[in-house]
């Protein structure tokens, strides 16, 4: 018992160096802690905690891994500490870029203990993955193949397919304007206004003078008999280019239609 105190004592010590960040007076007292108390699991990963600050990760990783091997061999431990273990090395592959790795530790940790701080810091994994892979995917040359054969796809007719052909194309070049411009007037020939009206909108966000952003934008008005906002929009364009025929004939179209 007299131990245990005093390892709870060199505990509470490094808290407070932790705190201050005087990270190799934590580590030592951490360190005390284990050695008067090798079975309780936080030490370990609070010992963790201090090497993932100063990026210590393999030295971080094997102090998890005590506490876990710890936990496992005893057979009856916290479900609370062993998730929190888990969660700590999980960070440390995040920080490591061992993304899947990363992952499936967070798994794990959530079997173990089901907390909700465990299931965001594995949704930051995963947006980090996923943002890394878009990133990867990103090639524009590839993106005007897509939008040459959706182009061709729309112009006989086949709406349906030139739509996958324009997704891929967007994902290839997410920046490209004219890409959503044919994407929104793909989605109006399939009579989905609401999915237009984004990809428009997005055109004017990349562009505010992109003219056939603007007539897009006021078709998809049209289309959901948003007659007002159409007239707008239709407007709007021809600000920019006074003679555009696409906004010329959707304003007089939606004029009859009012």
């Amino acid at each position: 018992m007299e131990d245990r105190a005093e390892a709870e004592k060199q505990k509470n010590l490094g808290n407070d160096f932790y705190k201050k960040k005087k990270f190799p007076e934590a580590i030592q007292h951490y360190s005390s802690a284990i050695e008067l108390h090798p079975e309780e699991l936080t030490y370990y990963t609070n010992l963790a905690a201090v090497y993932l600050e100063i990026k210590e990760y393999e030295r971080a990783i094997e102090q998890c891994d005590h506490a876990i091997n710890k936990a496992r061999e005893s057979g009856n431990y916290d479900f609370v500490k062993m998730g929190k273990a888990l969660a700590r090395k999980a960070n440390c592959l995040f920080k490591m870029d061992k993304l899947d790795e990363s992952i499936a530790i967070y798994n794990e940790a959530l079997l173990e203990h089901n907390n909700y701080d465990i299931k965001e810091a594995k949704k930051k994994v995963e947006k980090h993955k996923k943002e890394l892979e878009d990133k990867a995917y990103i090639n524009p040359e590839i993106a005007e193949q897509h939008k040459i054969k959706g182009n061709d796809l729309f112009q006989g007719g086949k709406f349906v397919d030139a739509l996958k052909e324009y997704d891929e194309a967007v994902k290839r070049d997410p920046t490209n304007k004219a890409l959503y411009s044919n994407r929104s007037a793909c989605l109006l020939k399939l009579m989905d206004p609401v999915r237009a009206l984004k990809d428009a909108e997005y055109c004017i966000k990349l562009d505010g003078k992109f003219v056939k952003g603007w007539a897009r934008k006021g078709t998809a008005h049209q289309q959901m008999k948003e007659y007002h906002k159409a007239l707008d929009a239709f407007k709007e364009g021809l600000k920019i280019e006074p003679g555009n025929k696409d906004c010329i004939e959707g304003g007089r179209r939606t004029t009859e239609l009012i």
